[in-house]
């Protein structure tokens, strides 16, 4: 079955997309106390109250959206389940990051627009994903 040019497209912007994901989570916890005492006071106590479920979450958003895209490259339905939980991931990652450590108050609201994209980003792949699989792309 050929398929438009844009699923294609999408496809690899998605593995860009995540692949940046993934490279931010590698410069994250691989961070020398340098880089960290870099920071301002408030955002190196916020680094230093995460708990490591956090980071995990992190990670199983990143690495389970890699996987997806690439899944979508593949074109495996399998591409959706994965999209799902990368969205899971990145909605727990934040949920704390606003909710229990009230990020927004102490990096001030310049802190809001990125993760707000980045959850609107998986929504997208994740209906991107159902679609290609409903209109059987993916197999």
């Amino acid at each position: 079955m050929k398929l438009p040019a844009w699923f294609w497209i999408v496809a690899v912007l998605a593995l860009c997309w995540e692949l940046m994901g993934v490279t931010a989570y590698l410069m994250q916890v691989t961070m020398t106390q340098a880089e960290i005492d870099a920071y301002p006071q408030a955002q190196r106590e916020l680094f230093a109250a995460t708990p490591p479920w956090v980071f995990g979450a992190f990670a199983i958003a990143v690495f389970g959206g890699l996987a997806a895209a690439i899944g979508l490259l593949m074109r495996r339905k399998w591409a959706l389940p994965l999209f799902v939980v990368s969205l899971l991931g990145a909605v727990l990652q934040f949920s704390w990051v606003f909710f229990a450590a009230r990020a927004h108050e102490t990096i001030g609201p310049s802190a809001v627009p990125f993760p707000l994209t980045i959850i609107a980003i998986g929504i997208a792949l994740v209906w991107f994903s159902r679609f290609a699989a409903r209109r059987g792309w993916l197999s």
